[in-house]
């Protein structure tokens, strides 16, 4: 039963343009490791906002794309990231930013 939990938490959801992951973390490892993943992108942080409950970054791509990324505290220490790249999404760059957030938590 531990690993189904483990692949649960590790699925991935695409919903209108942004892509959805939950974390075994609590917000700020998660929080943390969105900004390192940010750096790890080469995102410019425009606007940073943090509480224990919701959090959320605003970054730019090179290219001048806005990317809004948003942490959900959960039960159980589980953090939720939303992150969506441009007016549309990007399904490409979501997936890669998720990525990063897992090699920052140390998450394979």
């Amino acid at each position: 039963m531990a690993v189904g939990a483990a692949v649960g938490i590790g699925a991935y959801q695409w919903a209108e343009g942004t892509m959805i992951k939950d974390y075994p973390r609590t917000m700020q490892p998660t929080y943390q490791a969105c900004v390192a993943a940010c750096k790890t992108m080469q995102l410019t942080i425009e606007k940073e906002s943090y509480s224990a409950l919701q959090s959320r970054i605003r970054a730019a791509t090179k290219d001048g794309t806005t990317v809004n990324i948003e942490l959900v505290a959960r039960p159980n220490d589980i953090t939720t990231v939303k992150v969506r790249f441009g007016f549309m999404g990007n399904k490409d760059q979501s997936g890669y930013f998720h990525r990063n957030v897992m090699n920052h938590l140390g998450i394979q």
